[in-house]
Parts: structure tokens; sequence; C-alpha cells
């Protein structure tokens, strides 16, 4: 799969999925496919949940997607496009969850590839959601706070 086709909509993922498609999931959808995740918000490591093997491999990859302002404009939208998931299902609010390691995903994301400022607002952004209702542990507050 080739990431920066992936994420500038001209390609599509190793299941032959495009962004648009994923982003046209419903919730139901999104809860219950685990392997898209990887593919919208890449890291420089392989995951260790989903074993596809997808992952952004070099230095240069990373740079190459850091520098083309139509992959990052639309990580920003995935990530805006998660968060309103999240907002629409609070049952991730909890002690633990698989989402959780998603929202550490995207906060890593977006630092690797876009800006800590974007980083750091999706952070922020799931806070607000917990509110003073967080039941979320203290070690995955921790991963997010140091993502």
């Amino acid at each position: 799969m080739i990431f920066e086709d992936f994420l500038t909509l001209k390609g599509k993922d190793f299941k032959g999925r495009s962004l648009e498609d994923i982003w046209s999931f419903s919730d139901e959808e999104i809860e219950n496919y685990h392997d898209f995740i990887q593919v919208v918000f890449p890291l420089n490591k392989a995951s260790q949940a989903v074993f596809h093997g997808h992952f952004l491999d070099s230095t240069e990859l990373v740079q190459q997607i850091r520098n083309n302002k139509e992959a990052t404009n639309n990580i920003i939208k995935s990530s805006h496009w998660f968060i309103s998931f999240l907002k629409r299902n609070m049952y991730w609010n909890a002690h633990s969850n698989h989402n959780q390691w998603r929202i550490t995903r995207v906060i890593e994301c977006l630092r690797l590839l876009v800006s800590d400022e974007e980083a750091d607002n999706f952070y922020k952004n799931v806070l607000e959601l917990l509110k003073d209702n967080n039941l979320v542990n203290k070690r995955t507050l921790d991963f997010w706070k140091n993502a």
C-alpha cells in the first residue's frame, strides 16, 4: 500500500478501501473493524494490536507525508471524524476500552506527521469529552499525556 496516495485520496488501503470509504463507516463499523485505524493514522512503528504489517517504515516516508499538505490536512480531517465518533459513543469512557488505544495512536500520529499543536488539541478535546466523569485508568491517561 502507498500511504501518501491513500492519505491524498488517490489510492486504496491494503483491503481496497479509500480514505473516503472509511470516513463513511457507520459507528458500528468504526467500533467493530480493527484494521483501518493503522492506515488512517499511520505511525513509524508496527501495530502491537493488528498484524497486517503496514506502517511508515522509513524516515523518508515520514518526511514525505509530513511535507504533503493534502495528506496532513486529511489526517487532521480524520482526527475530527474520529473525535465525532467518540462524542457519539462515550462507552470508551471506562477503565479499559480498545478505543483508548486508538486515541493514543491518533495523538502519536498527529505529533509525528502534522504538529504538536494538532496533537495537543486532539488530546485536549478528548479530555474535554471526559470532563468530570472520567472513568479512564491512570495508566492510559499517562499514555495520552506523553504521546
